[in-house]
């Protein structure tokens, strides 16, 4: 009897430490929009990218709850994304956006595993935008890929609008 209750105990643990386990959230950076140095196309197009995304998980929320911002001042405007270039990059690339009134944005760029390797927010100007985003050597490494992530926000409307973007450091 003793032993038939250490084991029917011993297979209890394993199968509750098993429903433990719960699988990191991770995302394929895998495919990219592939721009030259003066953001002409120079081949692949990923469809997912630079646009604007309808709804993003918790995990990828989180990645700007720790951004306490002013934004006196910011107004919710039409967004236009275009891809960054260059994409391959080595060590910096560039976002350019059209806002139609003066906003704010914030950008993530993360890993595979949502690990946070940058974080830039800034206000915009109406009209065309080019931010030149630096991309530290010591946390991006070559040949690899990493995710931008970018929210527009404004008072009352955080996240009003959202998008992410792939980007290889070669």
């Amino acid at each position: 009897m003793k032993f038939t209750y250490a084991v029917l105990v011993i297979i209890c643990l394993s199968v509750l430490s098993s429903c433990d386990k719960t699988t990191p959230y991770t995302i394929d950076a895998s495919a990219i929009t592939s721009r030259d140095a003066l953001g002409n196309s120079i081949g692949s197009v990923d469809n997912t990218d630079w646009t604007e995304d309808i709804s993003w998980n918790e995990t990828e929320k989180a990645l700007f709850l720790t951004d306490p911002i002013d934004m006196t001042g910011a107004e919710v405007g039409n967004v236009s994304v275009e891809p960054v270039y260059p994409n391959p990059c080595i060590s910096t690339t560039t976002l350019q956006f059209t806002v139609s009134k003066i906003t704010w944005i914030r950008i993530a760029i993360v890993d595979e595993k949502l690990n946070k390797l940058a974080f830039f927010s800034f206000k915009t100007e109406m009209g065309l935008n080019a931010y030149h985003i630096p991309l530290d050597p010591l946390k991006f490494k070559a040949n690899n890929n990493y995710r931008l992530y970018y929210s527009f926000d404004a008072p009352g409307n955080a996240m009003y609008y959202k998008g992410h973007g792939d980007v290889a450091v070669r």
